[in-house]
């Protein structure tokens, strides 16, 4: 059974003749943790892939398909070499857990204890729909491109 979110108190002197009822405190521990898994995996895949990509095409002259000639491991900075392999992997098998947490973000959103903090809900909402958004994008031709590409 939903919870209100707005509770009704007794009036009393002094007082407004209703309060809202607001969750304070630290969210749970799982919700805590399913924006982290959330949160790594799309910035490993749309800050580091998409940003690498956009950086190689700008060099190698946009639009264009990026082939071996442009390998993606001759582009990446020196100094962040040991984020190449996260990246990596969040663009070859990214999708697949970015596909479990869509429903586990759902899941939570609906959830009456992550509804009462709008800021929580609000930052849950993005970043499950930017795992959507992640899904979708590697089934178009582009994103099967990037994945080849980053294998290549």
């Amino acid at each position: 059974m939903c919870q209100p979110i707005f509770r009704v108190t007794p009036y009393t002197p002094g007082m407004s003749t209703a309060s809202i009822s607001v969750a304070t405190g630290s969210p749970p521990r799982g919700v805590v943790v399913l924006l982290v898994l959330q949160s790594t995996l799309i910035s490993a895949f749309y800050l580091g892939v998409g940003g690498l990509y956009l950086t190689v095409s700008a060099k190698a002259g946009w639009p264009g398909w990026l082939g071996p000639e442009n390998d993606p491991k001759d582009h990446w900075p020196v100094f962040l070499w040991s984020a190449y392999p996260a990246i990596m992997l969040s663009a070859v098998v990214g999708h697949v857990f970015a596909a479990a947490l869509v429903p586990a973000g759902l899941w939570t959103l609906a959830q009456p204890h992550v509804r009462r903090r709008p800021r929580l809900a609000w930052t849950l909402a993005a970043t499950t729909a930017l795992c959507a958004g992640m899904v979708v994008l590697i089934m178009t031709p582009l994103g099967q491109h990037i994945q080849y590409w980053m294998l290549d």
